[in-house]
């Protein structure tokens, strides 16, 4: 992500040295901040769920295994943390060893904000390779055939210049009635274009504004009838200073108008803050943002992000909460808005409070009834022979957010 409105011109690295690295092992909870009961016993997790440095966060399932790919850190090139459970998280590999050589002008640049997706037999690694504060970049992809890597770098897929659009970074690939795109776009606008059917690269003249300036990391999400577009705004990676926090819009195609809560054209936005949060700091986490969003198995949705500190420590952690939705569908993130250090884990009943706006909590039978209609992906524990149990993001009927059938 490009920090351009007062950044004083910071390195990269500087900045990232300083939100921690990335092999080091998980952390505890901190303190209940959010409304869903607190509890101490194993049907409990706690924030963050770690590992440290995992900012800008991607999810995906493999046979019943998790997988988070994170920012790099001064360790690594985009981390790789796995998890059996969701919640219990543990580093684990970087899944690049040399940054890419292909950035066009700048020297030394830093690999930031992955997106994971399985893909005709391969996981699909996109990355942003960029410098500190520069409008010179690109989303590149690198691909493996296992997702604890390693990933071979297969070059660009978009460049800054290629579509006479700057600062080409934090990609979310999205498939729409079978047809891949290319969301991505920071402090400069919202886009997305098509990409080829190998989805190693863009088709021109499809592109598309979805959304204005100031905001970045873009990520989608189908359901209630609607396309949600979930975004960050505000300033990242300034420790306590940081103002970062989630927003979001909808719309009911996925080429837009999208809309928030307010009623606001999203094309609209020119400054930051200027929509409704759904997900924002607290006296224990600072800067919640740049966030994934992941269908678990019994048909719950969950936020992973980041947050720039916590109350103990001036370091970016990995968080997870759940997402519900109100009686209006718009989403509601950690029962309040603001992130739980504790919180009842998948599966569990979220144990959030219902009130005149929060009503629409979908039983747990109903979830499971919901995803299987969904998903079709797993029946009576067993897994389809044509490859293993993926998944992420629901997007349209029956596809994976990161996982095709």
């Amino acid at each position: 992500m490009t920090k351009r409105h007062g950044s004083n011109n910071i390195d990269r690295r500087t900045v990232l040295k300083s939100l921690g690295a990335g092999a080091v092992a998980t952390v505890g909870g901190l303190g209940l901040s959010g409304t869903a009961s607190a509890d101490g016993s194993s049907t409990h997790y706690h924030n963050p769920v770690g590992p440290i440095g995992f900012g800008d966060v991607s999810i995906i399932e493999d046979n019943g295994t998790y997988y988070a790919y994170g920012t790099e850190t001064p360790q690594d090139i985009i981390p790789i943390a796995e998890s059996t459970d969701m919640y219990n998280w543990s580093y684990i590999a970087p899944a690049l060893t040399e940054t890419p050589g292909w950035h066009p002008t700048e020297s030394d640049p830093g690999c930031w904000a992955p997106d994971v997706r399985y893909h005709n037999g391969q996981y699909h690694l996109y990355y942003s390779l960029s410098v500190w504060g520069s409008d010179n970049a690109g989303i590149g992809l690198a691909t493996s055939d296992t997702p604890d890597g390693p990933f071979t770098d297969q070059g660009p897929v978009i460049e800054s210049g290629d579509l006479d659009l700057t600062n080409c970074i934090d990609a979310d690939t999205v498939i729409v009635d079978g047809q891949p795109w290319l969301v991505w776009g920071s402090y400069e606008g919202l886009y997305a274009v098509q990409m080829n059917d190998a989805m190693d690269d863009i088709v021109p003249g499809t592109e598309f504004q979805m959304a204005g300036q100031m905001i970045e990391g873009p990520v989608m999400l189908q359901d209630n009838g609607y396309w949600y577009l979930f975004y960050s705004s505000g300033q990242c990676c300034e420790g306590y200073d940081s103002t970062y926090r989630l927003e979001c819009g909808r719309a009911t195609s996925f080429t837009g108008p999208y809309y928030n809560q307010n009623g606001t054209d999203l094309r609209d936005l020119t400054e930051t803050h200027q929509g409704v949060p759904i997900l924002e700091g607290n006296s224990e986490f600072t800067g919640p943002g740049h966030n994934d969003v992941f269908q678990g198995p019994d048909g719950d949705w969950w936020c992973f992000y980041h947050v720039e500190a916590t109350a103990g420590d001036e370091t970016r952690y990995m968080m997870q909460d759940r997402i519900e939705w109100d009686n209006n569908d718009w989403p509601v993130i950690a029962c309040n808005g603001v992130p739980s250090s504790e919180a009842p884990v998948p599966g569990e009943p979220s144990g959030c409070e219902s009130g005149p706006d929060f009503g629409r909590h979908v039983p747990h039978r109903e979830r499971q009834q919901r995803q299987t209609a969904r998903s079709g992906r797993r029946r009576n524990g067993r897994r389809r022979q044509r490859a293993p149990v993926r998944r992420h993001r629901e997007r349209v009927s029956g596809l994976g957010r990161h996982g095709e059938r």
